[in-house]
């Protein structure tokens, strides 16, 4: 039953004829434009003849309109599936949980694609299991994470909060005053790119030092124009003025800077965490704020959003600024990383898959 078009489309394609015939002989149908469509698209993965689907399974913090057509460009059908399933050949999340029954619904899907750099919220073994790859975006916020880092070190050194609150509330004189940058000793925990850029950044405000962590040596930190030194933890906890956090959350570095680490700081000190909640104690930290052992700058916590009850939240106002996990959350990272997104997936659907995190089996 293909009418004229279908009818010289066959005769135009002697291998798709055959194709057809042979699906005849079993009491099977082909559409015609599945035997004509390229290899992807015959094994069903639910975009319009020549395109495949992609199932967008959460908010992708821009316009929708733009992501869509950001994803659109690059030559995919897009599913705004955030809630129900789908045909689609891949999957988008950021950081919304994909599950085992989460891609049972998308039962057709090849490839998860994390707009994001953490991808701990993935369940991989489901993934592995099913065939799955997954692909992430490694670098698109390291400027926006590395200035948040800078800014809330600012924000409690000159305590830019405490003044806000005090102009507001009528006042003017709110503190003795507070602390430069310059001249003080600055320790990055974890030389990634994130690191290094947070370190480049706090060198352009003069500290008299620059320490740094990292399991291997990186030259890119200890030599100019950075000029840093590693050291170890300890070293760095005992000796700084400012302590900045870029670490990965992993199964090594849960609860990674504990309470024997936290206690090295002086009251003077300033921890910032702008990398992931688990990598602290928490419980620790809260502790140690409110007994005015140091002072903290927090974008991160182990429970994200911070629970009504949660001691971090009884620390005095003055000990600790905190800000709702926005270190990455500028409007350029952002965009940057729907751009990276798109690219992965056509990477992946060419034949020659980037940034991969979990190869599919």
């Amino acid at each position: 039953h293909l009418g004229p078009v279908g009818k010289l489309a066959l005769l135009a394609s002697a291998p798709a004829a055959a194709m057809l015939a042979s699906c005849a002989r079993w009491g099977r149908r082909l559409p015609l434009q599945r035997a004509l469509a390229p290899a992807a698209v015959q094994r069903g993965f639910g975009g319009s003849a020549g395109k495949l689907k992609v199932a967008v399974l959460q908010d992708q913090q821009i316009p929708r309109q733009d992501a869509m057509a950001t994803l659109q460009d690059k030559g995919f059908d897009v599913d705004w599936s955030l809630t129900s399933g789908s045909d689609a050949w891949a999957v988008c999340t950021v950081t919304s949980p994909v599950t085992a029954e989460v891609l049972d619904k998308h039962p057709a899907c090849k490839v998860v694609a994390v707009s994001f750099t953490g991808f701990n919220h993935v369940d991989l073994e489901a993934c592995r299991k099913r065939g799955i790859a997954v692909v992430n975006v490694p670098a698109y916020s390291t400027d926006a994470v590395a200035e948040l880092s800078v800014g809330l070190a600012l924000s409690v050194y000159r305590e830019i909060p405490l003044g806000d609150r005090k102009l507001r509330e009528g006042g003017w004189v709110c503190s003795p005053g507070g602390f430069e940058i310059r001249d003080k000793v600055v320790g990055i925990v974890g030389l990634g790119d994130i690191g290094i850029r947070t370190a480049q950044l706090f060198r352009a405000f003069g500290p008299r030092e620059l320490l740094g962590w990292s399991r291997r040596q990186k030259p890119a930190f200890t030599d100019a124009p950075i000029g840093g030194k590693h050291v170890e933890l300890e070293e760095l906890f005992e000796r700084c003025d400012i302590v900045s956090l870029h670490v990965a959350l992993n199964a090594e570095t849960q609860g990674f800077v504990g309470r024997s680490l936290l206690e090295r700081l002086r009251p003077e000190s300033v921890l910032i965490n702008v990398a992931r909640g688990g990598v602290v104690d928490q419980k620790a930290m809260a502790e140690l704020l409110s007994q005015r052992r140091f002072r903290a700058g927090l974008d991160v916590f182990a429970v994200e959003p911070i629970p009504a009850d949660d001691p971090i939240l009884k620390v005095p106002a003055d000990q600790v600024v905190l800000t709702p996990h926005v270190a990455y959350k500028s409007q350029e990272a952002l965009r940057r990383r729907m751009a990276i997104t798109a690219a992965n997936l056509r990477a992946f659907a060419n034949g020659a898959p980037q940034n991969v995190v979990l190869q599919a089996s």
